[in-house]
């Protein structure tokens, strides 16, 4: 595997590409810290080749860092009280980071407040971003803002204690969208790659060359996790490399109950207020993580966002006795982007209980209908 950092001579990088179209769908394993706005400015100057010519001896050669991470020193850790404990969720933030339909930063960064202060209260062990952190991935024309803000409140996390995180990576945050390979993340990889996160003591690893895909692990309530996060790829071009990555993680950390997160697995239930009517339906990538990963015991849990409208779907689905729980939520299509609403879920290992809570840290209140607020059996 590469190293996290390291530099390659962009003119060469460039003119093999020239010769080799078909490795240009490579550049964002490799290229993951230039914006696409320096990328666009370095191919319109000349690079000293004259027109038609492709040899490497002609170009100048340009260094540049490929990660330039921007790092926070994190606080101490938190330390998990014993007895039940908290997982907490945070849905699609895109029109809070772009300031559209209502949202702002300020109702994202009440998200974060909520979480900090009512951490030891709740004894909140792990947080999840479910992905779309920003509404226009690297488009250059809107990234600096949209990160900006996403990394400013997502950082408070880190102090004055550290409470451990992972962010999917969705749609939103690549650019073009959903393009996994083709596309680019280099400002999610910016602000929340490996190097920002190398060294932490929850930080388990990445697949392939950046942060896209990675996994996290923590422990509470006597009992051992793992959460692997997997890129949005609805369009299919990396689908079995990551699924296997995936497995083989949940192989090799087998006694580790397991979380899997991925921004689209399944759509809303079809009745919405209650989880009694058709249960929320597997899309394209959902059903390829889930048909991968059901032979895999430890896997009890799945988390998804992206889709609005209702933005709140369930569904359980038992394989060889284990039975594996996939929870929806995305409130952005609501009240002002989505009003801060996000996903509580408490773990009581002595009950066997996982209790789902949906509230708003704007209003400090929850939802109580029959799809934002109930509970369902843990570890089967």
């Amino acid at each position: 595997m590469l190293p996290c950092y390291h530099r390659v001579c962009l003119g060469r990088l460039l003119s093999s590409q020239q010769r080799q179209p078909v490795k240009f769908a490579m550049l964002k394993k490799s290229i993951i810290a230039i914006t696409g706005t320096l990328l666009i400015l370095f191919l319109m100057f000349p690079h000293g080749c004259k027109k038609g010519q492709e040899t490497e001896e002609e170009i100048t050669p340009v260094e540049i860092d490929l990660f330039a991470p921007v790092l926070n020193e994190p606080g101490p850790p938190i330390v998990p009280k014993s007895g039940d404990f908290t997982v907490a969720v945070i849905p699609d933030t895109q029109y809070y980071t772009a300031s559209k339909n209502g949202g702002t930063p300020k109702i994202f960064e009440s998200q974060i407040n909520w979480i900090k202060n009512n951490q030891e209260k709740e004894n909140i062990v792990y947080v999840i971003h479910l992905g779309d952190m920003a509404e226009n991935g690297d488009n250059p024309a809107y990234a600096h803002e949209q990160w900006f803000h996403a990394k400013s409140m997502m950082y408070k996390l880190e102090n004055p204690v550290s409470i451990p995180y992972g962010i999917a990576v969705g749609n939103h945050d690549q650019y073009p969208s959903q393009y996994p390979v083709t596309g680019t993340t280099n400002y999610y990889n910016k602000y929340f790659g490996v190097k920002h996160f190398g060294g932490r003591s929850y930080y388990g690893g990445h697949y392939d060359l950046n942060n896209d895909s990675h996994y996290d692990l923590f422990s509470a309530g006597d009992n051992d996790f793992i959460v692997i996060y997997i890129e949005y790829d609805a369009f299919n071009e990396d689908q079995g490399s990551m699924n296997n990555w995936a497995y083989n993680l949940l192989t090799q950390y087998s006694t580790r109950k397991a979380i899997i997160v991925s921004h689209y697995l399944i759509g809303n239930n079809g009745s919405s207020g209650t989880n009694n009517g058709d249960a929320g339906t597997f899309r394209s990538q959902g059903q390829a993580i889930y048909d991968r990963l059901k032979y895999c015991p430890n896997v009890f849990m799945m988390l998804c966002g992206h889709v609005g409208d209702n933005g709140e779907g369930y569904r359980n689905d038992t394989f060889q006795g284990n039975t594996i729980h996939t929870f929806l939520s995305d409130y952005q299509s609501r009240e002002n982007g989505g009003n801060g609403l996000m996903r509580l879920y408490r773990f009581s290992i002595e009950k066997k209980l996982l209790e789902v809570k949906t509230l708003s840290s704007v209003t400090n209140e929850c939802e109580t209908d029959g799809d934002s607020q109930f509970a369902v059996t843990l570890f089967n």
